[in-house]
């Protein structure tokens, strides 16, 4: 089958992507990712596809980086594809990190196309990704020690993020490159033996050949059991979440010790993974011994704690639960956004949205319910009413209290985490709070038996923190 066809039919069957959509490709410039793009310019009139190119400078290979950059730009002016472009220091990202240069540029990059993905709307970003990296990737988690999703390798598609090439050889991209006199650039640094993907594609594949002539289907197959098996285990532990799940915002989740202990450490180690992959800023496995670290404090009732991924994800122990979080940008949080009455309005910051409409008192027990869904009498509300975060020295009345208290006491006596204390939305008029989302209604706003309209305002979706 042409490689062309091929493509569409991966597309369809595996859905990963629709007509009308819009691509951003990541492109290197080498023979995968310019098979890839010019792939995609092929069927962005049969697809009504938007195509838009990204491209990052890893600054690695002075004068050839910036050259391949060029090349890069240079294609798409001739292909009419919108490009992206950054230079980044990667080397000097890595000593900051403490990370390898493979791991630092992976990040880095994976950076910068989820941002001009953002920017620009992009539906999918597709990687050229080719059987022959899903090969080495195996080997590679394998080498390090991993567990089945290690040997899984790259799914097809992990949120945006597609690889359409991942049944095709390497050799089948080159003779399509070479079929349509696509030109491409040849990164040196594929050929240097410090970076252990190049030692694995350079000299351990090339024994295995020697043993068995098709051990790279051989490797490819037990990968495709591998996230068959993955996928099964996925679904299962979805279902299973309520039962180990003490709470869980966008950031931080709360493992049950309770619940784990009673569990054989097979599952154990599966629902450690399974939250720590979660919540992973780039959907990454933990290392055994990290699994096992934590693992062992829950055994023994000990306390202990781990960081993944260069200190943005980390996990502990503690006295009732396994806390995984994931660390926030110290930089601080303000935002403040007139209310669209009735209507909705969106807070990003806090990721909720929040909804207003005028109405009739309903009865007491409907309008006391609970505090992500409130009735506030209109007669008592004065002015423009925003929702803003919180702001040190806020101070309210609770319904039903008698005396007025600071939002710090509060969020410490719901135990609100601090992490999540700068993002609840606090809705205000003109005298002060009215309301304070998944916490408290002021006293001052209730409504009674004398209110003849009230303003009902509730958050989608509720219990965020």
């Amino acid at each position: 089958m042409e490689l062309l066809a091929f493509l569409e039919d991966t597309l369809r069957t595996c859905s990963l992507l629709q007509p009308g959509q819009k691509v951003l490709v990541a492109f290197s410039g080498g023979a995968d990712s310019t098979a890839l793009m010019h792939l995609f310019s092929r069927l962005r009139e049969s697809w009504s596809l938007e195509i838009a190119a990204a491209h990052l400078n890893h600054a690695l290979r002075g004068e050839q980086s910036d050259a391949d950059e060029s090349h890069c730009r240079q294609v798409c002016s001739a292909w009419h594809v919108p490009f992206f472009s950054r230079k980044a220091e990667v080397a000097q990202e890595a000593k900051q990190r403490r990370l390898s240069i493979e791991v630092a540029a992976r990040q880095v990059r994976y950076a910068f196309l989820e941002e001009v993905a953002d920017a620009i709307e992009a539906d999918v970003i597709a990687l050229g990704h080719t059987r022959d990296d899903q090969v080495e990737t195996v080997l590679l988690n394998l080498t390090r020690g991993t567990g089945a999703a290690g040997l899984a390798g790259m799914p097809l598609r992990r949120g945006r993020f597609i690889r359409p090439l991942l049944p095709v050889s390497r050799s089948q991209v080159r003779a399509y490159c070479a079929l349509h006199g696509l030109s491409f650039v040849e990164d040196a640094s594929n050929m240097d033996a410090r970076y252990s993907r190049n030692r694995i594609r350079h000299q351990v594949l090339p024994e295995l050949r020697l043993i068995n002539p098709r051990a790279d289907e051989a490797i490819e197959r037990l990968a495709l059991v591998m996230r068959d098996e993955e996928d099964w285990w996925r679904t299962y532990l979805q279902a299973l979440e309520p039962q180990f799940t003490l709470g869980r915002t966008q950031h931080e989740w709360q493992l049950s010790l309770e619940w784990l202990t009673q569990q054989p450490e097979a599952i154990q180690r599966r629902v450690i993974r399974y939250a720590l992959q979660n919540l992973s800023p780039e959907g990454r496995e933990a290392k055994f011994e990290q699994v096992e670290t934590l693992r062992e404090a829950i055994r023994t009732g000990g306390r202990a704690g781990v960081t993944l991924h260069g200190g943005r994800l980390n996990a502990s122990v503690g006295q009732r639960a396994l806390r995984v979080w994931v660390k926030q940008d110290n930089t601080p949080l303000t935002y403040e956004i007139v209310m669209q009455i009735p209507g909705e309005t969106p807070v990003p910051e806090a990721g909720v949205t929040l909804y207003a409409e005028y109405s009739p008192l309903p009865d007491a027990q409907s309008w006391r319910q609970d505090n992500w869904e409130v009735w506030c009498d209109t007669s008592r509300i004065c002015g423009q009413v925003t929702v803003r975060n919180w702001r040190r020295g806020d101070r309210v009345q609770p319904l039903g209290l008698s005396g007025h208290r600071k939002l710090s006491d509060i969020f410490i006596d719901r135990k609100v985490p601090l992490s999540l204390r700068q993002r609840i939305p606090v809705v205000c008029d003109a005298e002060g709070i009215i309301w304070i989302v998944g916490i408290c209604l002021a006293h001052r706003v209730r409504c009674t038996s004398e209110t003849r309209q009230a303003l009902h305002l509730w958050v989608q979706p509720p219990g965020g923190w």
